[in-house]
């Protein structure tokens, strides 16, 4: 159910809003009714609403809206004066919030199956081990769709000689907003590229590059090199750091790393 708040200073308008009964069906509950500015402004205070319908003389509707500006989430409805203008503007505040929820929630899955592709790569510049079927499977399932498993895989590994100090004595932020100023960097500037950085330490990082489309080893390692140069012209730029490149491996496959990472831990 969403919330609505009416703020009107004229009694038929608040009359209208109070005896009208299909409130429910239309998706919304009962509406929190302010007879003035001040007490719309305490009502928005104090809870949460979805939608506000307004109606006030000009010197209440001034001081109400400079309150309201400050809340741009609030979906604005146009004031109704009979049951049937009424019934259409609920109407159309519920389609316009049902659509603005369904955007929102899909963002919201759309972002955990980011993460977790991203968690996905992380777990393999760790080195933990995936044999081909469990690759496949953690493709499908994050929807990877348009993602080749067979595709080449190219990994960097290189240090910020400079990171525990920059941390420490220059960086007032913290440590995850500097992770996430890194991963702005590193993960940016290609769309044929998917690239994902694994931060072990402030000064010890690795990074993935997985291609999007179909590629030889080679054309994908010139991508990781040039995408490794963007990224340190970036870092002396805006944090005066540089970047020391220890190595950049070439794989054949997805396969192929996670086949190394399991000989590795056997051994």
């Amino acid at each position: 159910m969403y919330r609505l708040l009416l703020v009107s200073d004229r009694e038929e308008v608040r009359s209208l809003y109070e005896r009208y009964s299909e409130w429910e069906n239309l998706g919304f509950e009962r509406p929190v009714i302010a007879s003035d500015a001040e007490e719309g402004i305490e009502q928005l205070s104090k809870g949460r609403f979805d939608a506000v319908s307004s109606l006030l003389s000009v010197g209440e509707g001034k001081k109400f809206f400079s309150c309201l500006s400050r809340r741009p989430e609030l979906l604005g409805m146009e004031t109704a004066r009979d049951e049937g203008r009424l019934r259409q503007e609920i109407s159309n505040a519920r389609r316009v919030l049902a659509s603005r929820d369904i955007r929102c929630q899909k963002k919201q899955v759309d972002d955990l199956i980011r993460a977790m592709q991203v968690e996905f790569f992380s777990d393999l510049l760790r080195g933990t081990p995936y044999d081909a079927e469990k690759i496949d499977e953690r493709v499908q399932s994050l929807r990877m769709a348009g993602y080749d498993p067979k595709r080449p895989v190219v990994t960097a590994s290189f240090r910020l000689p400079q990171g525990d100090y920059f941390l420490s004595e220059v960086w007032r932020y913290g440590r995850e907003r500097l992770e996430n100023a890194l991963k702005n960097i590193f993960e940016t500037g290609s769309e044929d590229v998917f690239y994902v950085l694994l931060i072990i330490n402030p000064h010890h990082m690795r990074l993935i590059a997985l291609p999007r489309r179909e590629m030889t080893r080679e054309q994908l390692y010139e991508e990781m090199v040039a995408q490794l140069s963007r990224c340190q012209a970036n870092l002396e730029e805006y944090f005066e750091l540089t970047l020391n490149v220890k190595r950049v491996v070439q794989y054949d496959s997805l396969y192929a790393l996670g086949q190394e990472n399991a000989m590795r831990t056997a051994h």
